[in-house]
């Protein structure tokens, strides 16, 4: 036996051996990576804060600053995680050398030996968290400089002034040839690069016939019949229409135009892109968003107008952002690219100068329209400003400062349009889960019968789903304003550097990434707790021998527990710790215990209920002056709904310490008394035998004896003054049905006695007039 234990132990080493020799050089590798990474980190810093000593405003570039922002952004990322995982490390080092105690003269040399190994791995760890704090601090401070540097860049840029619109003309008029002699020299220039062969052009003259007959055919088979088509209610259906018809109009234009893209993109696979190439992507984009104008603004007939009312100024809305997007692409084809470097600087400047009135002018006219919607959240005041800094900016432009007004005009374009998609994307997203809620559609209503919802019952979840796309698309929006108006770099840097880092409420510190993250978890767990309260757990509970009260029970107990559960995961990911929130309980206790007695009683009553299960959901039940069936049982309070259909919410305490009548604890059972008068010439023994054939008789009687019910009996109660007093007791199967059976006990009693001529006799009294000596009446 010793020898079996002695291979036992020496097997139980080897193998422990083999996995520490298999592991150690990981954890070396690990650890070299880390200090490889370190001395990366801190030789990256040297260098770009000697590069960025030598760098102004004037010969700084700003390409060359964001790609420093970024390797520095990197580090700095970097740096914050082996910030936090060598402090819990850390931590986790210092526990367990606490754990081990001071030293002692005759301690176990295995412990001295781990004392000396914790030792050194604390001090190793305190080198390295120091090392990377001082990246972290080193890495901020090269941020704030970069950023700084880039701000007098961008301002030393917008600043800049070129020939005014008067210097231009004057200029242009000395040679008024130069600008057909660039415009020909660059379609000269274009025309001897010969990019495609003659057998790829015609291959393209074919592939774009071939597509513009299939456009027809796909935009024959989408356009819908107007006799068949009835104006839609909802916005879903409407854009699916107008999305339809549309497409139909579009596709023999926008299709051959796609496929001379593609074919370009794969004949001419060179870089940068050809000018022509570039140019069918343009027109691409232009006919795409054109046919998008349409859909939302100025559908095709049978199509309605939907978004916007009235019909007419939404078309002239629509006809206004057409002239926007065609200006958009004269000025893709002028000012960018190939043809923008073949332009001498005074040609570009007039083209500039000639394209910006139509432009702003166009603008103008668009935010003037604009005040005709509904949900133009502009004002009169705010859109009056636009057209001012629109005006200035135009002005701007020809004084010679295009840098400025290219970047406010830009940015406000930029702006507009990020707008106008998030809010169209917003609408239709809330006009979906409206129907959703409501079951507008065939699909819709489908969908809520799939999920077992009622007919006036919101979706589970659903403004989960509402919050997360609001806070997503105009998320979205606010970080897409940044990178038009180019604050992307340093604001986003401070804005990350909040999400990512936190920051600090007081003595609170608030990490939006972890409270995020905490949010998403409670609502990930909160939904997966309902979903499993309602459909998995229901179907576990019917193999199971619990009465329907268990049942009940067991599930509400599910829900509080999942709901539980939820909470101190969604604490915990935030970053909440354990005993602070024993602190806060304790606080608490002493309000509790004053303030919120009758909470804090209902809610253990709740429980009481929930485990005791007095009553049950469904139960009929009679507590004070309230009579009816307990709705539903929660934490705080139990709904009794009353047979005139009101809802009666009454305090768990009270069910608890007042006296409660429930018919239906046990089982359903209950008896019933149906009383009968008949007149005293009736014969008692066939009232007798009627009464109990028609006990008997009527299915939900129950007919069984046992020692817990009685078979039906009839009792000859007493002598009436006009009648014979019967009753008639019996118990019936459900006690729910207890005035629908004695109603149809009633009318089989009734029609039985009439049969038989067996009277119900009404009340009589007898009334006896003594005879009164008449009174003489006075005579004048």
């Amino acid at each position: 036996m010793n020898c079996k234990h002695s291979l036992y132990r020496f097997t139980a080493s080897a193998l422990l051996t083999l996995v520490v020799y298999l592991l150690s050089p990981l954890a070396l590798a690990a650890q070299d990576d880390t200090s490889t990474w370190q001395e990366r980190a801190t030789t990256t810093i040297k260098q770009q804060e000697k590069s960025l000593k030598g760098l102004t405003a004037e010969n700084t570039k700003v390409e060359t600053l964001n790609a420093s922002l970024k390797e520095i952004s990197k580090i700095k990322s970097k740096a914050q995680d082996c910030i936090t995982k060598t402090e819990a490390l850390l931590l986790k080092t210092t526990q367990d050398l606490e754990t081990l105690g001071e030293k002692t003269k005759k301690e176990n040399p295995e412990v001295t030996k781990k004392r000396l190994s914790l030792t050194k791995e604390h001090k190793a760890l305190d080198q390295e968290l120091a090392t990377c704090k001082l990246l972290l601090l080193q890495s901020q401070d090269l941020t704030t400089s970069i950023n700084d540097l880039q701000q007098r860049v961008l301002a030393q840029q917008l600043s800049a002034r070129t020939p005014h619109i008067a210097r231009v003309i004057y200029e242009n008029l000395r040679a008024p040839a130069a600008v057909w002699q660039d415009a020909i020299n660059f379609v000269k220039a274009q025309y001897q690069l010969k990019l495609l062969t003659a057998q790829q052009f015609w291959q393209l003259i074919g592939f774009m016939l071939i597509s513009a007959v299939l456009g027809m055919v796909a935009g024959r088979f989408l356009r819908p019949k107007t006799e068949f088509e009835v104006a839609p209610s909802d916005t879903i259906s409407a854009f699916t229409l107008a999305l339809r018809t549309s497409l139909a109009r579009a596709l023999p234009l926008l299709l051959p135009v796609a496929v001379m893209a593609a074919f370009l993109s794969i004949a001419l696979p060179l870089t940068p892109l050809p000018y022509m190439t570039k140019a069918s992507y343009a027109i691409v984009s232009y006919i795409s968003l054109i046919t998008l104008i349409n859909i939302l603004l100025c559908p095709v007939p049978p199509a309605h107008v939907y978004l916007t009312q009235p019909e007419d100024i939404s078309r002239r809305f629509a006809w206004h952002l057409k002239v926007l997007l065609t200006l958009g692409l004269i000025g893709f084809f002028l000012f960018t690219g190939e043809f923008r470097a073949s332009l001498s600087d005074q040609v570009y400047y007039l083209n500039r100068g000639i394209f910006c009135i139509p432009l702003i002018i166009n603008l103008i006219t668009i935010l003037w329209l604009v005040r005709n919607f509904s949900w133009a959240i502009f004002s009169r005041k705010p859109r009056i400003f636009l057209i001012l800094v629109l005006l200035i900016t135009l002005i701007v432009e020809l004084a010679g400062y295009r840098n400025l007004s290219a970047f406010v005009l830009g940015g406000l374009l930029g702006t507009y349009v990020g707008f106008a998609i998030t809010l169209l994307t917003y609408r239709l997203f809330k006009d979906l889960c409206d129907g959703l809620d409501e079951g507008r559609l065939d699909w819709e209503a489908r969908f809520r019968q799939v999920i077992g919802l009622k007919e006036d019952g919101p979706v589970p979840s659903l403004i989960w789903v509402r919050a997360i796309l609001f806070i997503v698309l105009w998320g979205g929006f606010a970080i897409l304003v940044t990178y038009i108006w180019r604050l992307d770099d340093p604001w986003l840097t401070i804005i990350t550097g909040y999400i990512t880092d936190g920051f600090d409420v007081g003595s609170l510190a608030v990490t939006p990434k972890l409270l995020a993250s905490g949010i998403l978890a409670l609502f990930i767990l909160l939904s997966l707790t309902r979903y499993a309260k309602k459909h998995i757990l229901p179907h576990g509970l019917k193999h199971t021998r619990l009465d329907r009260g268990a049942k009940e029970a067991v599930t509400s107990l599910f829900g509080y527990t999942g709901v539980a559960i939820a909470i101190l995961v969604a604490l915990s990911i935030t970053g909440v710790k354990m005993e602070n929130i024993a602190l806060i309980a304790g606080a608490l206790s002493v309000g509790i215990g004053f303030g919120m007695q009758n909470i804090v009683n209902n809610f253990i009553s709740g429980l009481i209920l929930l485990f005791e299960r007095p009553i049950r959901s469904g139960d009929w039940i009679i507590t004070g002056d309230t009579e009816g069936y307990v709705k539903s049982i929660n934490i705080r309070s139990t709904q009794i709904q009353t047979f005139d259909q009101s809802d009666v919410i009454v305090p768990n305490s009270e069910l608890i310490t007042a006296k409660v009548t429930n018919w239906m604890l046990r089982d359903a059972h209950g008896r019933i008394t149906v009383s009968v008068g008949v007149g005293y010439d009736s014969d008692v023994d066939k009232v007798h035998r009627i009464l109990l054939d028609i006990a008997h008789n009527h299915p939900m009687v129950m007919n069984i004896k046992s020692k817990k019910v009685a078979p039906p009996k009839v009792l000859f109660r007493n002598f009436g003054d006009s009648a014979l007093s019967f009753e008639l007791r019996c118990f019936i199967y459900d006690i729910d049905q207890r005035v629908n059976v004695i109603s149809e006990m009633n009318f089989a009693i009734l029609k039985a006695f009439r049969e038989e001529d067996i009277e119900i006799p009404f009340p009589q009294r007898v009334v006896t007039f003594s005879n009164q000596p008449e009174q003489k009446q006075d005579t004048e």
